[in-house]
């Protein structure tokens, strides 16, 4: 997973950036959370989700709790789809919702 840290945000446009400085531009919708990701906190990603050359890649994403309906079913950690969220002092697992 890579590491990217929140560094703007305007309305469901996110600016995230990794370790090496890459800068991304991501959509993203959060379902299924008490609180929205905010400027500061981290994104841990599969690569391959900030990857333009994959074909499951998309400029924007909606992720929501591990048990909802509208993402793959018996989903494991490490799948693809399955992005982890640092607010604060607090984690949360969230897949890549569908539909």
């Amino acid at each position: 997973m890579v590491k990217l840290k929140i560094i703007n945000i305007n309305d469901y446009e996110y600016s995230l950036k990794d370790e090496e400085e890459h800068n991304y531009i991501i959509n993203m919708e959060f379902f299924d959370v008490d609180e929205n990701p905010r400027i500061g906190d981290y994104i841990y990603i599969n690569k391959e989700l900030i990857n333009p050359k994959y074909d499951g890649y998309s400029t924007s994403y909606t992720f929501g709790s591990l048990e909802n309906k509208y993402g793959k079913e018996n989903i494991q950690m490490e799948d693809i789809d399955v992005i982890k969220v640092t607010l604060k002092n607090k984690e949360i697992y969230l897949k890549r919702l569908y539909g």
